[in-house]
């Protein structure tokens, strides 16, 4: 069936669940995973710089929104190392995140997008539900899209 999952990650619960479960179907069917984050473009300007004291707010911005673009790769990543699964992680930048998505899928040779219903919302996430929407009209590559409520506090479970 499904060989390789791509799934988009924001740091979101939503998205950690979603991570958590692909990589349980992955397991299920010897399929590889691989997590993405996608990079806002920043949107700043120079009242931005001034009103942090900061002439170098956008620089430093980028450094922390990669930081925890990458905080959200390695625990995405984790899931998998523990459930033995074999997993990549992508982290790229791009203005329209949906389109980011299907471009890594199609690149990677992925056959499924399993990704959350939404997301983070405001500038530190990119997965919003009309992201979702738009990933699933974009392309040829089928699209899962997950939900799973739980207990509010409860951790993903893998395995």
């Amino acid at each position: 069936m499904y060989k390789h999952i791509l799934v988009p990650v924001d740091g979101s619960r939503l998205s950690e669940e979603t991570a958590a479960s692909a990589v349980r179907m992955a397991k299920a069917l010897g399929a590889r995973v691989t997590v993405l984050h996608v990079l806002p473009e920043p949107i700043t300007s120079g009242l931005d710089a001034w009103g942090h004291d900061d002439e170098r707010f956008e620089e430093h911005l980028e450094k922390v929104l990669e930081s925890r673009g990458r905080e959200y790769l390695e625990t995405a990543c984790g899931y998998a190392r523990r459930a033995g699964v074999p997993c990549d992680a992508a982290l790229v930048r791009g203005e329209s995140p949906h389109a980011e998505i299907v471009v890594e899928a199609r690149a990677r040779g992925c056959d499924l997008i399993m990704m959350a219903p939404h997301g983070r919302k405001g500038s530190e996430g990119v997965l919003l539900a009309s992201e979702t929407i738009k990933v699933m009209t974009l392309g040829d590559i089928p699209v899962l899209v997950h939900h799973a409520p739980r207990a509010p506090g409860a951790a993903p479970q893998v395995g």
